[in-house]
Order: structure tokens, then sequence, then C-alpha cells
């Protein structure tokens, strides 16, 4: 984990985040930083209708994180980063840990 923070809401960032992503940081809640890894991305859309609050679908049909991400709660963004058959979503903590998928 790298000791950078992100200044929003002192939220460590990761150091295995993926090269082309979308991401999120939360202010509350486990889940602090979500993270969809946009070349693993298969548009798939299950994370869209499980967690419509957190992600989105773009016009290339590749999921995004949405800036109303704080309207969903920890079970609904983990069960939507569960509904991606590809499991590119990645999902954090606070200090930067990886709580999904598991590693």
């Amino acid at each position: 984990m790298s000791e950078n923070l992100d200044n929003n809401f002192e939220v460590a960032i990761p150091d295995d985040l993926p090269e082309d992503i979308s991401q999120g940081v939360r202010s509350h809640g486990k889940i602090r930083r979500v993270v969809v890894d946009r070349q693993a991305c298969i548009g798939a859309r299950s994370c869209a209708l499980v967690a419509a609050l957190t992600f989105k679908m773009d016009d290339e049909d590749l999921a995004y994180v949405s800036d109303t991400l704080d309207q969903d709660d920890d079970e609904t963004i983990e069960m939507g980063a569960q509904s991606c058959p590809v499991l590119a979503i990645h999902l954090y903590d606070k200090e930067g840990n990886k709580l999904f998928p598991e590693v």
C-alpha cells in the first residue's frame, strides 16, 4: 500500500491499481475506494443493474464509477462488484487494503 492519500477523504491510494481505470472515493463506510478496470470490463452491465447509483455505462458500453456512489450502501456496492463476471471491479478500505476480489 502506498503512503499517498487521496486528499478528498484521506483514503490511501493502493499500489496495485490497473492502468485504465474509473474510480471514486466514498466519504463513509467500510468500502472507501471503488475502482473499475476498464481494460477488463466486458460491458455485461450487471454492476449497473445491481448498484445503479455507483456504476453507470458509457457510450462504449464500459462501466464507470458514478459521482453518486456515496448514495449506495456497502452491501449494494459489494453485490455490484461480485456480479461482474470478469472481476473488473476492485474495492478498497480507507487504508488501501483490497476488500474485493480477495487476494
